[in-house]
């Protein structure tokens, strides 16, 4: 007897390099999320569609939605700034809405989408430590900061995955920066991909975060950060080593649309 195969919808969206797939489960969960093994494969670049990450947009009650975010790895994860920029760039090309309010893992988001431009307010950063592998701060996921001369000449994969596992069993992820004339040029290694990815919203977020304590900025800093690929802008408020107000802004968009086989 022949397997019949249903077909599921998805697209896939990339934010400065980090690539996402898309489902829309606004009208009701398509597949279930918490089969690892096919999280996994869908985002495998070998045998699956190939992303950093999946995001499913489901409803929720006073919002124009709720963003799911599991890692390649199949398993659920924090916050994703990039992730969450390419959901509201899906979310507003579908609704041809302008200001979104969404609910994510690290609570509640708001989004303004101007030309190719994105804004995501991220939650507040209020405190850090220093930690013998570098400059720890939550963003909405974990990172720790390592600052170097040139993040090109770091081995991004061996190195952040030494420190991503020494340092807590659940790990960090890990970013190689630099600063010189007001630019912040990063190299991240993300837990849960295990491996370099082209940037990390979150991560870039953090970054902006060092530098504004390293340098004890006060006021509306902003900062430009260029990752592997692409730039974005982060600015926040700062009151002595507190952060609010923080804003990642940078371009998404979608990069196809197809139906994944399920068997």
């Amino acid at each position: 007897m022949t397997s019949v195969s249903h077909y599921l919808p998805f697209e896939k969206y990339q934010a400065t390099g980090n690539d996402f797939i898309i489902l829309d489960f606004m009208d009701g969960p398509l597949i279930d999320l918490d089969d690892v093994k096919l999280v996994s494969k869908m985002c495998d670049r070998h045998f699956g569609i190939g992303a950093d990450g999946l995001i499913a947009l489901a409803p929720e009650k006073g919002m124009d939605f709720r963003m799911i975010y599991l890692n390649s790895d199949g398993r659920y994860s924090s916050f994703c700034g990039n992730g969450s920029r390419s959901a509201s760039a899906y979310f507003s090309n579908k609704m041809n809405k302008k200001n979104l309010r969404f609910q994510a893992a690290d609570g509640k988001h708001k989004a303004i989408l101007k030309n190719d431009q994105i804004s995501v307010q991220m939650g507040d950063i209020l405190s850090h430590k220093d930690t013998e592998w570098g400059f720890y701060a939550h963003s909405g996921s974990p990172h720790i900061i390592v600052e170097v001369e040139d993040p090109d000449q770091i081995d991004v994969v061996a190195e952040g995955r030494r420190i991503r596992n020494e340092f807590s069993s659940d790990g960090a992820n890990i970013n190689f920066i630099s600063y010189h004339n007001d630019v912040i040029r990063i190299r991240t290694y993300e837990r849960g991909v295990e491996n370099r990815t082209l940037s990390c919203g979150t991560g870039m977020t953090a970054a902006a975060y060092y530098v504004a304590v390293k340098e004890n900025l006060q006021g509306f800093p902003s900062f430009l950060v260029k990752s592997e690929g692409g730039n974005v802008m982060v600015n926040m408020k700062l009151d002595k080593h507190k952060a609010t107000e923080i804003h990642l802004k940078g371009p998404a968009q979608k990069v196809f649309s197809g139906f994944y086989p399920l068997n």
